[in-house]
């Protein structure tokens, strides 16, 4: 049991760093693209008990990876979300591990792969592990993942849960595919983050954005276009306020961080 990373012979040039951050439960690896750019991977292989999994997001915070583009995977051993058949008790993230788990995320900026619109998933298959029982104790949970950084979501690609080889793993494996470029933006899905309503400041922030587009000339000629101008407008502040939002949130979090753990 532990973690591994492989690369192709096209790819070995091209490593620039390599280490263990623990032994058997989480390793990185640093290419240097042929865009000049740096991408760390990191491999996990997270504790069953969350106990133990707090202190590995927090080594793996102490490293403080400076590169243009993370991913982190593995197998994560926990559960963030409701799955039609979890697996109950350790899994889930007591106070300690969130705290640190969140504190990680937030520092690097990472997200799932699985909830992201720019990767199309290419099974109808949402788990990775099966423990192989049936009837009441058949439990069934997504515990393998994908974290990537923004610009890796903006690239788009594949996710795919692969066929099982129930006789040697009880795992599925899961399979990411990123493209070479960024997703135009003009195809780019516009997300409102709705808990900025919440704050008055925030909304009248939106509503000035809004009001903001230039007035029309003749508005049924031009509407469609002054339509898209107030929402690029309202999108671009949405997005300022959920990144000032997020620094706070990070902010707060280093300070809990801190103090708690």
């Amino acid at each position: 049991m532990g973690t591994a990373i492989l690369v192709d012979r096209t790819s070995a040039p091209l490593v620039k760093d390599n280490n263990i951050l623990i032994e058997g439960r989480a390793q990185f690896i640093t290419l240097h693209l042929p865009d000049s750019s740096l991408l760390t991977i990191i491999n996990i292989y997270a504790p069953t008990s969350s106990r133990n999994r707090a202190p590995l997001w927090r080594r793996v915070s102490a490293a403080e990876f400076v590169a243009d583009h993370i991913i982190l995977g593995g197998d994560f051993n926990h559960l963030e979300e409701v799955s039609r058949r979890g697996l109950a008790g350790e899994r889930w993230m007591h106070k300690r591990e969130a705290a640190s788990w969140h504190h990680m995320t937030l520092q690097y900026g990472l997200a799932d792969v699985w909830t992201m619109d720019n990767y199309r998933k290419m099974s109808k298959k949402d788990y990775t592990f099966d423990n192989g029982r049936s009837g009441p104790g058949s439990a069934v949970s997504r515990i393998d993942k994908f974290l990537v950084t923004q610009e890796l979501d903006s690239r788009g690609g594949r996710i795919e849960v692969a066929p099982s080889i129930k006789k040697m793993l009880d795992h599925s494996p899961l399979v990411m595919t990123i493209w070479g470029q960024a997703v135009a933006p003009h195809n780019a899905t516009f997300y409102f983050d709705i808990s900025l309503l919440e704050e008055e400041e925030s909304r009248a922030s939106l509503l000035m954005a809004w009001k903001g587009a230039s007035p029309l000339p003749n508005r049924d000629a031009d509407w469609p276009a002054w339509l898209k101008a107030a929402i690029d407008k309202v999108a671009r502040c949405c997005a300022s306020l959920s990144k000032r939002l997020k620094s706070e949130l990070k902010g707060l979090a280093s300070e809990h961080f801190s103090k708690k753990i």
